[in-house]
């Protein structure tokens, strides 16, 4: 496996959005029966209209964020595909979300430009409008809606245990068979290309945990699941992710092969 140490991951890229303040801008005027949005948003959500595309974002209680995006041509040199790792902040009132980017690699994409945005959790489901053109008013095509990923088995987003503050190294498997793959260490720099994520399909052996990959989109240099080694992923409770790399191929998990993570809260 690409280096899967602290050189790992770091699933997201965050900014607090600079949206202008004009009370009569549609986009911060009260929601209707909106519930407490710091609570509900919480979690990992994916655009119901992907289009053989990605796009995820994951939204933690600690206030930050990461945003994965890939468009349907599937490539790297696409400066708008890729991650971004932040803080955000949403008025529960207005919903209106605001972020501030630590991490920001996918160009103008996601949510670390200054257009106003705001966020609401409606049956189950996660709606993003954006007024992309700054009128004020949210059309029809700039509302973008998300499903929840429900956390099971192995289901959902993971944070690797043994990390500092100033980075982030991450795992997300999805139930249509792909997983996300995302890391920044701590300089954070845009220029080192084992920053950024990575995007494959994958199985997992339900006896022996084998865990086998195959890459769609891969701009995190030599880290994440994309190397050809031998990979086994195994999940305690739920709550706990172990994925074990033979890294020198011989056959065996020696010790320094095994790695922690656990659902982000």
């Amino acid at each position: 496996m690409k280096s899967f140490k602290l050189t790992l991951l770091a699933m997201t890229a965050i900014f607090f959005l600079q949206g202008c303040d004009d009370d009569s801008d549609e986009s911060t005027s009260p929601l209707p029966n909106q519930p407490d949005i710091d609570t509900e948003i919480v979690g990992t959500w994916s655009n119901d209209d992907s289009s053989n595309g990605l796009s995820t974002i994951v939204f933690i209680d600690d206030e930050t964020y990461v945003q994965v995006q890939v468009d349907s041509s599937q490539s790297t040199s696409n400066p708008e595909n890729g991650m971004e790792w932040g803080n955000y902040n949403i008025n529960n009132s207005t919903g209106k979300l605001t972020a501030t980017p630590i991490f920001d690699k996918n160009s103008s994409s996601g949510l670390s430009d200054s257009i106003n945005r705001r966020a609401q959790v409606s049956n189950g489901k996660l709606i993003l409008e954006v007024d992309e053109n700054n009128d004020g008013i949210i059309d029809s095509d700039e509302s973008y809606e998300f499903s929840k990923i429900q956390p099971e088995g192995i289901l959902g987003s993971w944070s690797f245990d043994d990390t500092d503050d100033d980075e982030l190294i991450g795992l997300a498997f999805f139930d249509n068979g792909t997983y996300v793959h995302v890391q920044v260490d701590k300089a954070g720099s845009v220029n080192n290309p084992e920053n950024g994520m990575e995007w494959g399909n994958y199985t997992v052996d339900p006896t022996t945990g084998r865990l086998a990959t195959s890459m769609i989109y891969d701009d995190n240099g030599g880290n994440g699941l994309s190397e050809p080694r031998t990979h086994y992923a195994r999940v305690t409770g739920d709550t706990a992710l172990t994925i074990e790399a033979d890294n020198d191929q011989n056959g065996s998990i020696d010790s320094g092969e095994s790695f922690a993570f656990s659902r982000p809260s």
